[in-house]
């Protein structure tokens, strides 16, 4: 499948793109006079939040200037977070590569300089939990993500009900699914599949969205807060 693959891109002239990543083979075959390199990393949960380390980059620049004497061009593009790990490691490319100029090679001091300074997470929910400015409709959200924020807001009301809400326990059945929080121990139990799929990157499924919603505000960001610490 892939010879017959790079027969077609030979063909029509497509250039080829070559990925770094968990999935896909870095592979080099040159099918056209334009080359696209592509790097989102080697993260978990999701593998493109990734910072490469310069000795990971190293070894890519001889298969670019490898690759830039038999195309007219060359194309880099780095999609591996949004904290700003892009900006780093394409200037660092390009410093490998010897073709910095003065003014990227200042952004890349900079760029350097802040990451030497500053506690970058692999969430935006720190950064948002630390925020002195937050509601529960937002703090809800980075939870649950904009998709299943709009399903935890189309359960009605009369879908739910609390049925114990102490200091420490809180019990509640949605729909046909049960909720168990308990606050003292920080454990969540739950019983739909969507729960089970989102629990190791620490968001919620709509049903908690929902059951969130429903407590008061102060109760609901308390809770949450202690969720994630």
């Amino acid at each position: 499948m892939r010879d017959e693959t790079w027969k077609l891109l030979q063909k029509y002239q497509i250039a080829y793109t070559i990925v770094d990543e968990p999935l896909l083979p870095p592979e080099i075959h040159i099918t056209s006079n334009i080359a696209y390199f592509r790097w989102h990393g080697h993260g978990i949960r999701p593998w493109y939040n990734y910072r490469y380390r310069q000795e990971q980059l190293k070894p890519w620049i001889p298969k670019i200037i490898e690759t830039s004497e038999k195309v007219e061009k060359v194309y880099g593009y780095f999609n591996n977070h949004f904290h700003g790990y892009a900006v780093e490691n394409c200037l660092q490319v390009l410093e490998m590569l010897g073709v910095l100029t003065t003014e990227q090679a200042q952004a890349k001091n900079k760029v350097e300089n802040y990451f030497k300074t500053t506690k970058t997470t692999d969430s935006t929910l720190e950064i948002f939990i630390e925020s002195k400015e937050r509601s529960v409709e937002s703090l809800i959200r980075v939870f649950l993500g904009p998709e299943r924020f709009k399903r935890a807001q189309r359960i009605k009301d009369n879908e739910i009900t609390i049925q114990k809400q102490t200091g420490t326990q809180i019990k509640a059945k949605i729909r046909d699914y049960h909720i168990v929080i308990g606050l003292k121990n920080r454990i969540i139990q739950h019983d739909c599949a969507d729960w089970s799929r989102v629990l190791p990157n620490k968001r919620f499924c709509k049903h908690l969205g929902k059951l969130f919603f429903t407590l008061k505000k102060e109760k609901a960001i308390t809770i949450l807060t202690q969720i994630y610490k």
